[in-house]
């Protein structure tokens, strides 16, 4: 998709140079831009079985819309002028860039709803990953969108003739796009990758807590600490009630009773402890603080320093620091 990108933007910045290979064919790169995202959102979901691979289509037309150019625009361009050549050839490629502007459209629109409604499919990718880098892409591509189609309606609306400069928006939007998913790729891939790692070598579960009083207030700790709940960032406290068979406001009560905090409370207090584990360990001493905060089970990095100040009276990197010193 990157690749389709930067190489359809490489040509329009080339057809302003006036490049004399662009007089004979222009490739249809942005056929291949959206369909590619499509393809690789399933991939990255792992649910690419379940949907229809639509590169299928969208190669073979990509392949016969330079075949017409190659073949039928050279043919008319032996029995018309010149000018009359160059009319047909910017109509003819219009209108392929319209019909690739409606097709795109219609796959975005499908992604996003694939992002929003088909959660339940990719449940496995979402813990290790919140798709919010996704979701900020689907808005820098509805902008990619908006300016593209605000192109195109200038370019019919102009006759074709000097429309050029109304592109420009758009190739700076998606020049901007290109870099902004070089660096969110890299970063998530990181993320993704120690966030693994954590998982298979694995960490000793705590030691369970001991308290005198309230053996039922006991047994819920026990039951976070032994199934490690505290490391689902979706855990609500009807979901915790649900599975220990109990009302949400008894455990609700029982915890306030007992610490004197909230539900919350007691969740990050776990979430931050077993953070320290993995900063205190060297192992994952290169390791980004975003990625110990998202396998401790905190749903962004700020959430997470909020928590640890608050249970370790300092930030992460001062409590990893002071340790190794």
């Amino acid at each position: 998709m990157i690749l389709a990108i930067a190489l359809n933007n490489l040509q329009s910045w080339l057809l302003t140079k006036n490049f004399f290979l662009l007089q004979y064919i222009q490739v249809p790169w942005h056929f291949l831009i959206t369909p590619a995202f499509y393809i690789f959102l399933l991939h990255y979901l792992n649910i690419r079985e379940k949907f229809f691979d639509i590169l299928k289509v969208i190669i073979p037309f990509f392949l016969i819309s330079i075949i017409i150019q190659v073949v039928y625009l050279s043919f008319s361009k032996d029995f018309n002028g010149y000018s009359e050549y160059a009319l047909v050839y910017e109509q003819y490629t219009a209108i392929e860039e319209l019909i690739s502007f409606i097709v795109s459209l219609i796959l975005f629109f499908y992604s996003y709803y694939i992002l929003k409604y088909k959660t339940h499919l990719f449940k496995d990718i979402l813990s290790y990953d919140n798709l919010k880098w996704l979701s900020t892409f689907i808005v820098l591509g509805g902008i990619c969108h908006v300016l593209w189609a605000t192109a195109v309606m200038v370019k019919f609306y102009l006759n074709f003739e000097n429309f050029i400069h109304f592109y420009y928006p758009l190739r700076v939007m998606t020049t901007i796009l290109i870099y902004w998913l070089g660096y969110e790729l890299v970063s998530i891939a990181r993320q993704i990758k120690e966030r693994k790692s954590i998982r298979e070598r694995g960490i000793k579960k705590a030691s369970k807590p001991h308290q005198e009083n309230a053996k039922k207030f006991i047994e819920i700790e026990n039951y976070i600490i032994e199934h490690r709940r505290f490391l689902d960032n979706t855990l609500s406290l009807e979901t915790l009630s649900n599975e220990l068979q109990m009302s949400t406001s008894s455990v609700s009560k029982l915890i306030n009773e007992q610490t004197s905090q909230n539900f919350n409370y007691l969740l990050n207090s776990f979430r931050v402890e077993f953070s320290k584990k993995l900063l205190l360990d060297t192992t994952y001493g290169n390791y980004t603080i975003t990625s110990i905060a998202l396998e401790s089970g905190f749903n962004s990095k700020s959430t997470f320093y909020s928590a640890f100040k608050k249970h370790a009276n300092s930030t992460p990197t001062e409590f990893r620091k002071k340790q190794n010193n």
